[in-house]
């Protein structure tokens, strides 16, 4: 129905002399936003639960052939159907489905200790395109029989500074020793094999206090000098905050040196902060800086996308009485 507003024009689809007859979809007619707000011919509808555009046009209009004037006078829904509310359950169905297997980690922004050592993510590259698909977070589990150090690990997949939250994809989740010649092998399926992913699986996610021992590694042998330039400037930021440490007598172990603290972790992604509030008045958001170690005055991510959904909901409608003049008056001025 609405591409048959359209004129048609010759078009060469194969870039040679044969013209072909096709639809003008590069015209574009739209209506004045602030006027379309004023005028009585427009009025605000709510959109039912789960209510398509064509079953909205029905209940308006009579007739399902003028759901797409929604689209020409909402500059929210500009996008199409993908921008259409969903249902209550599509809605949650969708945050469930991207966020599945997302997990986010609080690291705060703080001042330096009185080992003047800064537990933060800053100055670590984490969002350089060309480190992100190596780089896993990790905490130390526990020493093998031969002495060397056992980790916990799982793939990070984005980092947010402004939130100071680490996500990392949870069913990456896995073990892995400092050095290659292991009594365990990762996989390997023996008795310090099973006994590592337990251990990790209870590690990563702590239960009763905070963690100052994670780091952020570069995992992936296979491309040296890439890794070395994230350990470079791992160490940069480690001088910068820690200058007293002698990171420099530890080139190739860098990354595991440079310990930084969680103060909190959502083993679902969707319940950590879309943003922070400030607490004596809700409606006026903060940084993460002012937040606190332990911060509760969030709102989760699940809950913004619910309420941002609903808001969506709300739409602005040509009045029916003026209807047939509205589609009348856009075809004209779309075949002019």
């Amino acid at each position: 129905m609405f591409f048959n507003q359209f004129p048609k024009i010759q078009y060469s689809i194969e870039n040679n002399a044969i013209l072909t007859d096709i639809t003008d979809y590069f015209r574009y007619v739209d209506i004045v936003e602030k006027l379309a707000n004023n005028l009585y011919a427009y009025k605000k509808v709510q959109i039912g639960h789960g209510e398509r555009p064509d079953v909205l046009s029905q209940r308006l209009y009579g007739t399902p052939d003028f759901y797409w004037t929604f689209f020409i006078c909402n500059d929210s829904l500009k996008q199409g159907l993908s921008a259409w509310p969903k249902s209550d359950p599509e809605i949650k169905n969708h945050i469930a489905n991207q966020y599945k297997n997302i997990s986010a980690f609080r690291f705060p922004m703080s001042e330096p200790d009185t080992n003047n050592t800064r537990r933060t993510p800053l100055g670590i590259p984490i969002l350089k395109d060309k480190y992100l698909p190596y780089l896993r977070l990790c905490r130390p589990i526990v020493s093998s029989p031969i002495g060397e150090r056992i980790f916990a690990e799982a793939k990070i997949v984005d980092y947010h500074p402004n939130k100071s939250l680490i996500w990392i994809d949870n069913s990456t989740e896995n073990w892995f020793a400092e050095e290659e010649a292991s009594q365990a092998v990762n996989g390997s399926g023996n008795a310090y094999d099973l006994q590592y992913k337990a251990l990790a699986k209870n590690k990563l996610f702590y239960t009763t206090e905070s963690a100052n021992d994670f780091t952020v590694q570069f995992r992936e042998n296979e491309n040296p000098s890439v890794k070395l330039e994230f350990q470079s400037e791992v160490r940069e930021a480690a001088l910068r905050f820690a200058p007293t440490t002698p990171y420099h007598l530890y080139p190739s172990t860098i990354d595991r040196n440079y310990m930084i603290e969680s103060t909190q972790y959502w083993k679902d992604g969707s319940l950590s902060p879309a943003y922070y509030f400030d607490p004596t008045n809700t409606d006026e958001e903060i940084t993460e800086y002012q937040a606190g170690e332990e911060a509760s005055n969030y709102k989760s991510i699940y809950d913004d996308m619910l309420e941002d959904n609903e808001a969506l909901k709300e739409i602005k409608v040509v009045a029916p009485a003026y209807i047939q003049s509205f589609t009348r008056e856009f075809k004209k001025l779309l075949n002019e």
